[in-house]
């Protein structure tokens, strides 16, 4: 189960370079949650990672910082979760962040200084996890504290004189200290053997200092031991045996040794908060009871912890059903292939071993991939049984870490039809804990000429009692193939209908409904059969540009949609932050919202500089603020298409670089030298990027593809201050343009290399692992799509969202 190793050995690999119920609840997750006080007696819920992200690049470089190398999460996660009905979480934490130096150390002042005081919690760490457990509280749950740390710690070598070689403090209090020799820098691991480099003492003495510190605390939900202990020293070692020259033969006691002592140093602290324990070879469920001597252990109250994915090895780091299949191989059972019930036959193993032996069962890692139903019908068998059986239930993975939004396993919530988009793995985990709640929303295209059907879908997220019954008309002729929709009960459950529209049309789909679902039903939802779209502005602008932007699957993203915040928001107001703005556009499809959002922690005030795009309304008309020094603006993270892992990401961006695309914003600078990033569509690992942006007030485009291949565009001219403009660009093989206000300023005409992009943010970039800074002004809206509309056609586009601005263009 080497998932999470895996990614962020992957996002360390480019950072290093530069320096994871029982009660009904009310309908409609926009519900506040003081209506939602009854929450489930079986705990359920997920994991907030994010906090544990930046192991690779500690001690050997500033890869540290608070909302870049990892991610505390905020209130409102933990607030929106309650509002689910979900009423435990887990919080992975790293044990080198929270105590820098092992309480043994033998360190000089300097290295005191820089690091910390033998055995000391990290101040900063300390007060990041008091906060998750402050919102817990708040909001009536309760959150395990999980030691994410695979039974190893990473640490410098001290010298006997107590130095570090290479040992530097970093200015900025947010970064920890790290050595400029790598040589200086050891992963110890438990061991029982002479010589061993971390101890029993060590573990007792960590989780001592956390019982102490927050075992009264009333958000406080348990002690996580240890995640996914694995490939212990052999017997008589002190090194990992997957080092070893000879791999494998771990030494199977060492865990249970180094549990039971923690479980006896807690104890003496605290007889009360539940402990939970896991195993040898990644936790896995499939072996709880037959590699792990000596369970179960002695003490009160202990919970065995167990992980368990649906992919045949069980390692929850491959998501494509029929690949799983094709293996032919199912952990826990040998040959054969995975199936629907593979998950809740691995569980079985554990719950059977736990009835037998008289202990309790916590399925603390479970994943359901977002790309197949296939994968949800086992994972509710999976966890359907698991609830019956009365294990505690953790999903993979929650928190607001950047890399996990959109990943092909999270329990992220998302923003679609300015409401909050529930992930979809909530669904069947409420219809296993008896939660019953659900929000309705529909996609689908919006362009066709008359005779030709568009396939639109209503679809539940999160879970359903009974079916409700839906009615769907047309404003303005067309054949709907039927009026009358059902949505089964259940979980993420869903009807289509098809559209046809009559001949140069605009029609406008409603929906009606009563029953559970009354008042929640999705937006109207405009048609478009207009024979000459451009022609159609003469009647009306907004309708023409919408049916452009239909033709060509647009995304469209208005401040006038700005809120609050993608977690149970509201529409902003001048001075308010914006965290969230829906597409309005065409872009979205089932499971592909293109929401541009913010997540960024900026709780206390000690996550870093970054800042919030603000709410402005000028000259009657909405605006994001990005003038503040080191504002992140809105981000739209996907997927990439990724063989025998994710080959059919259903996540993914509308094009990339080699396809025809176009962007444009409506924005303005309030100066004439204004420099940094205004739109960008890139891959967030890489450096590829077709961007707008300004360099010394000047607006421009630029290109970047995979063979380092860069096309720049630059306007001759500046803005005027303070007032609005549209910027644009479009780029098809061997032609590409900069627009500025519907005028060609500059062109070039360039072939690039194949280079797949993964994300879209406005306001600023990120690119390489890494922020790049935003352009400091102002923004309208923005439109972006995969093909080439023509000149009129751009014109149409660029005249409407001047409107949105407040400017009239020709």
């Amino acid at each position: 189960m080497q998932r999470r190793e895996f990614a962020q050995a992957a996002v360390a690999a480019a950072t290093l370079g530069n320096l994871r119920l029982g009660a009904v609840v009310a309908l409609g997750v926009q519900a506040a949650p003081s209506a939602l006080a009854a929450v489930g007696t079986t705990p359920a819920g997920t994991n907030l990672s994010g906090m544990e992200w930046a192991k690779p690049g500690l001690r050997i470089g500033t890869s540290t910082a608070p909302n870049l190398h990892f991610t505390v999460p905020r209130a409102a996660d933990v607030v929106y979760l309650a509002a689910c009905g979900f009423n435990k979480n887990r919080l992975p934490v790293q044990w080198e962040l929270l105590q820098p130096m092992l309480h043994d150390t033998v360190a000089n002042a300097a290295a005191k200084a820089a690091i910390g005081s033998p055995g000391a919690f990290h101040a900063g760490y300390e007060s990041y996890i008091t906060g998750v457990l402050d919102a817990h509280a708040a909001a009536g749950t309760k959150c395990i504290i999980d030691n994410h740390n695979y039974c190893r710690y990473q640490d410098f070598r001290f010298q006997a004189d107590g130095s570090v070689i290479g040992l530097k403090a970093s200015a900025d209090p947010l970064l920890r200290a790290y050595t400029t020799d790598t040589v200086q820098v050891q992963v110890r691991i438990f061991a029982l053997a002479a010589g061993a480099t971390l101890k029993q003492s060590h573990f007792a003495d960590f989780w001592t200092r956390a019982a102490t510190k927050w075992k009264n605390h009333p958000g406080f939900g348990g002690y996580g031991l240890m995640n996914e202990p694995h490939d212990m020293p052999k017997p008589g070692g002190i090194i990992a045996s997957n080092e070893e020259v000879v791999k494998g033969g771990e030494d199977l006691t060492i865990w249970p040794a180094f549990a039971q002592a923690a479980i006896n140093a807690i104890r003496a602290v605290d007889t009360v908060n539940p402990i939970y324990v896991s195993g040898n070879q990644y936790g896995s469920a499939m072996v709880i009871g037959t590699k792990n001597p000596g369970f179960p252990l002695t003490g009160a109250n202990l919970i065995y912890d167990v992980h368990m994915y649906l992919d045949a090895f069980s390692n929850g780091a491959v998501f494509d059903y029929d690949t799983e299949v094709a293996k032919n191989y199912s952990a826990g059972f040998g040959a054969g292939p995975i199936k629907p019930s593979t998950g809740m036959d691995r569980i079985k193993i554990a719950t059977d071993w736990a009835s037998a032996k008289g202990v309790k069962l916590a399925l603390t890692e479970v994943g359901m991939p977002i790309d197949d139903v296939r994968w949800q019908t086992m994972f509710a068998q999976a966890a359907n049984y698991a609830h019956q059986a009365g294990c505690e239930i953790y999903t993979w993975m929650g928190g607001n870490h950047w890399p996990i939004h959109n990943y092909a396993i999270n329990h992220v919530p998302g923003w679609h039809q300015n409401r909050t988009l529930e992930p979809s793995v909530a669904g069947p985990l409420k219809a296993a804990v008896g939660i019953v709640q659900a929000s309705l929303f529909d996609d689908g295209p919006g362009y066709a000429l008359a005779g030709t059907p568009l396939t639109i879908t209503v679809y539940v997220r999160g879970n359903l009692a009974a079916p409700v019954a839906l009615t769907v008309a047309s404003n303005n002729g067309g054949t709907l193939s039927k009026s009358a929709l059902l949505i089964p009960a259940g979980p993420n459950g869903q009807d289509t209908f098809t559209y046809t529209p009559a001949s140069n049309r605009v029609a406008t789909l409603t929906y009606t409904s009563g029953g559970q679902l009354s008042g929640q039903v999705p937006p109207p939802r405009k048609i478009f059969s207009l024979s000459d779209p451009v022609a159609y502005a003469a009647t009306s602008l907004p309708d023409a540009a919408r049916a452009i932007m239909a033709k060509y699957s647009a995304c469209k993203w208005e401040l006038s949609d700005g809120y609050t915040d993608y977690l149970q928001g509201a529409p902003a107001v001048a001075g308010q932050p914006v965290r969230a703005i829906s597409d309005s556009g065409y872009g979205s499809s089932p499971g592909n919202a293109m929401e541009m959002i913010n997540w960024v922690n900026k709780a206390n005030g000690g996550m870093g500089t970054m800042s919030v795009p603000v709410m402005r309304v000028t000259n009657g008309k909405k605006n994001s603020d990005h003038t503040v020094q080191d504002t992140w603006g809105f981000w739209c993270k996907k997927s990439v298409s990724k063989a025998g892992v994710q080959p059919n990401p259903r996540n993914k961006v509308p094009y990339n670089i080699t396809d025809p695309h176009f962007a444009l914003v409506a924005a303005s600078v309030p100066g004439l030298y204004n420099a940094g990033v205004l739109f960008q569509a890139s891959q967030t690992e890489q450096s590829y990027t077709s961007e707008l942006n300004f360099t010394n007030g000047f607006p421009g485009v630029k290109w970047v593809d995979a063979g380092g291949q860069k096309v720049e565009l630059v306007s001759p001219t500046k803005l005027v201050a303070n007032t609005p403009a549209v910027l644009a660009f479009t780029s098809a093989p061997g032609a590409q343009k900069l627009r500025i206000n519907s005028a060609v300023v500059a062109s070039a005409a360039a072939t690039f290399a194949p280079s797949v992009y993964n994300q879209l943010l406005i306001g600023w970039g990120y690119l390489g692992y890494y922020p790049r800074g935003g352009f400091k002004g102002h923004i309208y809206a923005a439109i972006t799509g995969k093909g080439a509309p023509s000149a009129a056609e751009l014109a149409v586009l660029e005249k409407y969202l001047g409107s949105t601005a407040g400017i009239t263009l020709p």
